[in-house]
């Protein structure tokens, strides 16, 4: 590999390299972002926007925190049960039509990472564009779901003392997925690459132009005195 010579060949066909690389990058650019002109201005874009999941998580239990003390007649399997039902709750019309348009609500119950066992545990999660809006849908599907489960008891005739309560122990946000750059740089190198190459291809013709540039210059003269 002569580089020194790769260089001067370049160097030579620099117009036609600096026009490849201005296309490179507006192609670049073109596949990552995006302009548009509204109400007098210039605004840009991102095409991908990240998203943001946040968590909120309930804890499924009663009136005397059952779960801190010994209680025998409070047995834990009923309430792990409404875990699994609560987290399906969120699935339905009376939530799911809170969520903002762009951004999405779910639920799950939660289960022992070691042994798989089920416990009294309901993550609502809420995902996003952006970090605030993430939170603030989780932390909506969350409240809505402990209205709704008021209101049914309430209408149910369900006493205070036997309601099933949902405290919320915890919340976390994280990224899920950020912005890809990797369609702006394939698209930056497949021009640059097709760049080089048409350079090339000129560099190789540039023998063949200059063998004929005589050929074609040259001319038979006839002598003087001939017929």
């Amino acid at each position: 590999m002569n580089l020194p010579l790769y260089l001067r060949i370049l160097r030579r066909f620099w117009p036609v390299v600096a026009v490849g690389f201005v296309l490179a990058l507006i192609l670049a650019f073109a596949t990552l972002a995006k302009v548009s002109y509204a109400h007098g201005s210039l605004s840009v874009s991102y095409r991908q926007q990240p998203t943001w999941q946040s968590t909120t998580r309930l804890l499924v239990t009663q009136k005397g925190s059952p779960w801190f003390r010994l209680d025998p007649t409070t047995g834990s399997t009923p309430l792990v049960g409404f875990a699994t039902i609560y987290a399906q709750l969120i699935n339905g019309k009376p939530i799911q039509q809170t969520v903002p348009p762009g951004a999405s609500l779910g639920a799950s119950s939660v289960t022992d990472p070691l042994t798989q066992t089920p416990l009294p545990f309901v993550d609502v999660v809420g995902r996003a564009d952006t970090v605030a809006e993430a939170a603030r849908v989780s932390q909506a599907g969350a409240d809505r779901l402990r209205s709704y489960i008021r209101e049914q008891q309430a209408s149910s005739g369900v006493s205070l003392d036997q309601r099933v309560l949902l405290q919320q122990v915890s919340t976390q946000t994280r990224l899920t997925a950020g912005r890809k750059k990797t369609l702006g740089i394939v698209a930056f190198l497949a021009v640059m690459i097709a760049t080089v190459g048409f350079v090339f291809v000129l560099e190789n013709l540039r023998p063949a132009m200059s063998a004929a540039e005589p050929a074609a210059s040259k001319r038979t003269v006839p002598e003087r005195g001939a017929a």
